[in-house]
């Protein structure tokens, strides 16, 4: 069971100025969006469009997350926090007895997503300075004001990671082609936001991860090959390394026949006596594959090749691994490569590491539309409830009480105090898949966006800036 103190503690602080007003169970209406496409460190667009991956860990969350005693004594032991709630009884019970309800709505999981400068009519659009971003909502959430303070941060936290992952993912299995992608990882990130992240990839169109538990948890194909550490650990006094690495290579194709694809960098990849030649010696030509993890590039790539084919092993595949992303894919062009491990820089997304900037905003409070006006500074959220139609891969954002043409992609996902169901891993990764094809070639490829609005949720935001003053 989550706590629920995965939270910033600010939430629970000015919750307790609300409760004395009696606005807890005011309703209210929550966005969550990223204000633009990511940019890399240099302020260069880094990417297409956001691949939004997350939704069923989001909902996961909320129907799972408690505060516990134990949660609750924490916060009441807090020097800031503790004595107001210590000397509000009515609040700790409401905190220990909460549960999240309400309705949300959402794009379908694996959906590519836009965000950036609001425009209307191709203009962008300027009320007396407030200059307002536009972008399809990852959630909308309508709920009660504690449970929308106590869900800000994780559903965050969420949607910024796995939104992430998946973003990167997507550009790496484009620059693959027809060549299969395999996340490995696992290694570069804490344990359970490995699982999110190999999910996310595994939609993204990767075809599997080296993750066990995502593949107990969700399904996800799990695949490997060997490590250095076997190798090494084969070792014996007195037997030279290339005798033993031959060794284990047997061993592991002896447990595996039908699967053996041998790790040949311990050593020297291309020696005499090991790497390549020792692997194909080891197995009688009848191995899978090899694993290149070091020097990658065309040239090697195809060098193994040839070693491979005249030792007698043309069938034998090539997976390489090592520092892989997008760029370095690309760069090898043609080269026989048959499989591409890609692990930290799908993991950690270097070039956009701060996740997708996605922020959760309100929107309406009581019904009535809400905006952050921001002036000046291109910061200014959509007001109210909205809806997006999609037509012709352009997003237009309305009122959710209008309809314009196109499909909406606001969706239920949640009523009341539970989710609705969702499709399994493989739709959403089908669904995901047929999604970025569609796209023009233009769209997914690293660039600045404009979103247009509606009329109608233009005329709201005047006469919310009208309302200013």
């Amino acid at each position: 069971m989550p706590s629920a103190t995965h939270i910033d503690l600010y939430q629970l602080t000015s919750l307790v100025s609300h409760w004395d007003a009696g606005l807890a169970a005011a309703p209210v209406t929550m966005s969550f969006f990223s204000r633009r496409l990511p940019r890399d460190p240099d302020g260069e667009p880094a990417r297409g469009f956001l691949l939004w991956v997350g939704l069923r860990r989001c909902l996961e969350w909320l129907r799972a997350a408690r505060f516990d005693d134990a949660h609750i004594d924490t916060l009441r032991d807090h020097a800031m926090l503790g004595p107001a709630l210590r000397a509000r009884k009515d609040l700790t019970t409401a905190l220990r007895e909460w549960r999240f309800t309400g309705q949300i709505d959402a794009p379908p999981e694996g959906t590519p997503l836009w965000a950036g400068p609001a425009i209307f009519e191709g203009e962008p659009v300027d009320v007396d300075g407030v200059r307002p971003t536009a972008q399809a909502p990852y959630l909308v959430v309508q709920t009660d004001l504690l449970s929308a303070k106590l869900i800000e941060t994780p559903l965050l936290s969420i949607i910024n990671h796995m939104t992430m992952v998946a973003s990167k993912a997507a550009r790496v299995v484009e620059a693959a082609g027809d060549r299969a992608v395999l996340e490995f990882g696992s290694r570069r990130t804490h344990p359970e936001a490995a699982v999110d992240a190999a999910y996310a990839a595994y939609v993204a169109g990767c075809a599997g991860t080296s993750n066990v538990e995502a593949h107990h948890r969700y399904g996800v194909p799990v695949l490997g090959t060997m490590d250095h550490f076997a190798i090494q650990a084969w070792e014996r006094p007195g037997v030279p390394r290339h005798e033993s690495e031959r060794a284990f290579f047997a061993a592991f194709h002896a447990a595996y026949p039908d699967n053996s694809i041998l790790l040949v960098d311990t050593y020297d990849t291309y020696g005499e006596k090991t790497g390549i030649r020792n692997a194909v010696a080891a197995t009688e030509g009848k191995l899978k594959g090899i694993r290149l993890d070091s020097n990658i590039d065309a040239g090697n790539v195809q060098k193994a090749r040839r070693m491979l084919d005249e030792a007698g092993a043309p069938q034998a595949q090539i997976v390489v691994s090592g520092g892989m992303d997008e760029h370095s894919v690309a760069a090898l062009g043609d080269a026989p490569v048959d499989a591409f491990g890609v692990g930290e820089r799908i993991v950690t997304s270097p070039d956009a590491p701060v996740g997708v900037g996605a922020v959760g905003k309100l929107c309406a409070i009581d019904g009535r539309p809400s905006m952050k006006l921001s002036r000046g500074s291109g910061k200014a959220t959509l007001p109210g409830r909205v809806q997006v139609f999609r037509q012709a891969g352009v997003d237009t954002v309305a009122r959710h009480d209008e309809t314009l043409p196109g499909e909406p992609l606001l969706q239920p996902v949640w009523s009341g105090d539970a989710p609705l169901p969702l499709p399994g891993v493989e739709a959403v990764r089908d669904y995901a898949r047929s999604a970025i094809a569609a796209l023009p070639e233009a769209a997914r490829q690293p660039r600045a966006v404009e979103v247009p609005i509606s009329a109608g949720l233009l005329e709201t935001i005047r006469e919310l800036v009208r309302a200013d003053g």
